[in-house]
């Protein structure tokens, strides 16, 4: 099968690496190719898998579901669990909300007041007061 490639992405991990290249026949359809590199004491072994364009979005369908299953399995919580109840947990920290959060602390309001003004955990207010120095600055 001759191809071309179209693009390609690499994961290396200890002594495996991952490749995911996009490729295209002569005929031009695409597949996808993953390939598995790991060193060995003999050289390196090699496992590749193809999935043809036909059978991508289900192939894609079934990874996506396993893929929830291995980390559901491996968590605790969940991001969407947490996100009901603190609907910006994990969300990056804004300028505006870094002076909000300053503003509010020297008013004096509550690590439980503003969990709920900012919508995250007790634990994440308590965390961005210690990187922002907000008790160094303002005693």
């Amino acid at each position: 099968m001759e191809n071309s490639e179209l693009f390609s992405e690499k994961i290396t991990k200890g002594s495996r690496t991952y490749f995911f290249d996009v490729k295209s026949t002569e005929g031009g359809d695409l597949y996808l190719s993953i390939s598995e590199s790991k060193r060995t004491d003999e050289g390196f072994e090699r496992n590749r898998i193809l999935v043809f364009e036909e059978d991508f979005n289900d192939f894609k369908a079934a990874f996506n579901r396993v893929a929830k299953k291995l980390v559901s399995e491996n968590k605790s919580y969940s991001l969407d669990n947490i996100r009901e109840k603190h609907p910006q947990a994990y969300q990056p920290w804004s300028l505006e909300d870094d002076e909000k959060l300053e503003t509010l602390f020297c008013e004096g309001k509550s690590v439980k007041d503003l969990a709920f003004v900012f919508e995250r955990n007790e634990g994440a207010i308590r965390s961005r007061i210690k990187k922002l120095e907000l008790k160094e600055k303002y005693g």
